[in-house]
């Protein structure tokens, strides 16, 4: 009895303390919110501070028409308000619409969730962005959910098609309203630049995208995502469900020729894709790519997501970077096989320097994009030794900065995209930036300088740094003043090297 009547007792008090306090069990706790999405990415690859509820999510619902070229879509987006002041003005960029991408784009409504109520909208930054009015403003860190419909209509092109359809596969980046970036800033709440034609487009910020995608069930579709189901409807279209983030950007691609091959390296599964004429070298970039994330994962840090794309695309012989996936152009599978293995190597190390450690694309276009040229020479010289590392450092970036020197197209590096041109953007954003780093990677040491990217990569991750913080954790971590370097290579022109 007196085991009993204590039972009673202390179910008594419970009782009461829930009544009085509203307290839940303590066996209780709230539900992770980051849940749906761990199948696509490490639980360890994310910051001790990151910020769910700052970090903006997409739902969306795409109907694909390969055959006309056509995406319809519905999308719901929720992101709060981080501009210090009321909103009015609300922007998503409809980057098809730019001229080097050729395709069109057009919000058809926009709706106020959870309320319904239709949102005012209107075509701004030359049609590359919409701009949504809202009828009440958006209160500083309050939350908002834009639902909205849109229509996509892909180009049919040929040579360098990065937007578009060619040679039976439809590439298909940026094909959503993407919020654009917001700066936190009152003045300027938005990023709204519109990128030269020579430059990376997307100015984003990270998000976690759940998305369904219906299409004809013959055709391959690859994306930015984690497949998470896979069914055929009664009148004959598949419907596949997909989770991602947090990813910069949403990209897909889609044909009904292209052939799949899949590896598992440490631990994250690679799927490589080409077409059937190009097998031999489909074999090969599954065995370059396989071989590049094993010595990534181990000079830098394990890659971050748990799954990784490499497509055969129709860009010539360049390549393209999105999270989790990589364009690689076709005339490496045929035209110029020797130079495969570098620009694998090159567009996946941006999983880190770009996907992982972010970049701000149109002002500071050098800094992912040195550092993912300098990675590739890290990767050959870790695989072939120091002698093709030298070979790369002479061909690939001295002989063609010397040759801008001389013929005056030689200017800073440390500018934003429109004060290059496309004469020397590629020898200067690429060539130039990555002697920046060859230069403190020679005057520190293979050891020490990994050690600088490592440390670069962990106090990053899932952030947008400046090249100040670059320097810093140099010189944190080296104790090398970087300043004379990073001026010689980076603030001027300078004497030819």
């Amino acid at each position: 009895m007196k085991s009993l009547a204590f039972l009673f007792a202390a179910l008594f008090i419970g009782l009461l303390l829930l009544e009085l306090g509203g307290c839940q069990p303590l066996s209780q706790t709230p539900p992770d919110p980051l849940q749906p999405y761990y199948p696509a990415f490490h639980r360890e690859a994310l910051p001790p501070d990151f910020d769910f509820a700052r970090t903006p999510r997409y739902e969306l619902q795409l109907v694909i028409r390969p055959k006309d070229r056509l995406v319809q879509g519905v999308q719901r987006v929720h992101f709060r308000n981080l501009s210090g002041r009321a909103l009015r003005d609300i922007y998503v960029r409809q980057y098809p619409n730019l001229p080097q991408l050729g395709g069109l784009m057009k919000l058809t409504w926009v709706k106020r969730m959870p309320e319904g109520y239709a949102v005012g909208f209107a075509p701004d930054l030359k049609n590359s962005a919409a701009r949504i009015t809202l009828i009440n403003e958006l209160p500083p860190d309050q939350d908002l959910d834009l639902e909205m419909g849109f229509e996509i209509l892909a180009p049919q092109k040929t040579g360098y098609v990065l937007f578009g359809e060619s040679q039976g596969i439809l590439s298909l980046p940026y094909a959503y309203p993407m919020l654009a970036r917001q700066t936190g800033e009152k003045d300027e709440p938005w990023r709204l630049e519109i990128p030269p034609v020579f430059a990376d487009i997307a100015i984003t910020d990270l998000a976690f995208y759940s998305v369904t995608v219906t299409l004809p069930p013959d055709y391959t579709l690859i994306t930015s995502g984690m497949e998470m189901t896979h069914t055929l409807t009664s009148d004959g279209w598949a419907v596949h469900r997909f989770i991602s983030g947090p990813i910069r950007e949403w990209a897909m691609v889609t044909s009904s020729k292209l052939q799949k091959i899949s590896e598992t390296v440490d631990g994250n599964q690679i799927n490589t894709y080409h077409l059937p004429r190009d097998a031999a070298a489909g074999q090969s970039a599954m065995a370059y790519a396989a071989a590049v994330m094993r010595v990534y994962d181990r000079i830098f840090a394990p890659y971050p997501y748990t799954a990784l794309d490499v497509t055969e695309a129709p860009t010539r012989y360049l390549g393209m970077e999105y999270p989790k996936l990589n364009f690689i152009g076709m005339d490496t599978y045929r035209k110029a096989v020797e130079s495969q293995e570098f620009l694998i190597a090159h567009e996946l190390s941006h999983q880190w320097w770009y996907a992982w450690v972010g970049s701000d694309p149109y002002r500071y276009p050098w800094l992912d994009e040195g550092l993912a040229e300098h990675s590739s020479l890290l990767y050959m010289e870790t695989i072939y030794g120091p002698q093709v590392a030298e070979r790369i450092r002479t061909q690939r970036w001295l002989i063609p900065v010397r040759w801008a020197k001389q013929h005056g197209y030689d200017i800073p590096v440390g500018q934003e995209a429109t004060a290059f041109s496309s004469s020397n953007y590629e020898t200067m954003v690429y060539a130039k930036s990555a002697l920046f780093f060859d230069a403190l990677y020679q005057a520190m040491g293979r050891e020490t300088y990994l050690q600088v990217l490592q440390t670069f990569i962990d106090r990053y991750r899932f952030k947008t740094p400046r090249p100040e913080d670059f320097l810093a954790v140099v010189e944190e971590i080296s104790g090398l003043d970087p300043t004379p370097f990073y001026e010689k290579w980076i603030l001027s022109a300078g004497e030819a090297p």
